[in-house]
């Protein structure tokens, strides 16, 4: 059983509950809203891992709701009918991971949406890649300025100041990160008393 939990919004309540039923039956955890507003409130409290998004409402007169779910960082797929598939243009439509076309054949349906999933899924993976590695990025600078402060304040070198500072942070139980910054904030502080 698929526990992904998909988000659909058709502001026709008869096909949004058919929809809905056909991909419930596909093991899909479903959550429908068939107003911009209703889906921007489950889009932010319920977290789905995709949304479902009838290509009618990713922008009208009161809404931008593409948009939004884009700087939310919402992954979601616009839905259409075939004659609007054919026109549509994908540029045109910022954020979204693609365009299906509404049928009455599910399976086809269920391909695009496991595809879109897939596509959020590595998104996501890479997002937290990215994440980790600016951190890690920011935490070797915080700490190499802390080291340069121990360097010159006790007139040792990189490798004595570094294990100072880690044997200090293992003592006191703390992030090697976390006793850098400290260390940053003193000498600021310190710096301010100067004339």
């Amino acid at each position: 059983m698929n526990s992904q939990k998909l988000l659909l919004v058709i502001s026709n309540k008869k096909e949004l509950e058919s929809l809905g039923i056909s991909l419930i039956e596909a093991g899909y955890e479903v959550i429908t809203a068939s107003s911009p507003s209703e889906a921007l409130y489950l889009s932010n409290s319920q977290q789905p891992d995709l949304v479902i998004l009838e290509m009618e409402l990713y922008k009208t007169k009161d809404a931008d709701l593409g948009r939004e779910l884009s700087s939310n960082g919402v992954p979601f797929i616009l839905l259409c009918d075939e004659q609007r598939s054919m026109l549509s243009n994908h540029e045109a439509y910022t954020g979204s991971l693609g365009i299906i076309e509404q049928t009455n054949d599910i399976t086809q349906i269920i391909q695009c949406i496991n595809h879109a999933l897939s596509c959020a899924s590595e998104i996501r993976r890479l997002k937290e890649s990215e994440r980790r590695y600016s951190n890690a990025i920011q935490t070797g600078r915080v700490v190499d300025v802390a080291v340069g402060i121990l360097m010159e304040r006790h007139h040792i070198e990189q490798e004595r100041a570094f294990e100072m500072l880690r044997s200090k942070a293992r003592s006191e139980r703390r992030k090697l990160r976390d006793l850098a910054e400290e260390l940053l904030d003193a000498e600021e502080r310190l710096n301010q008393l100067n004339p």
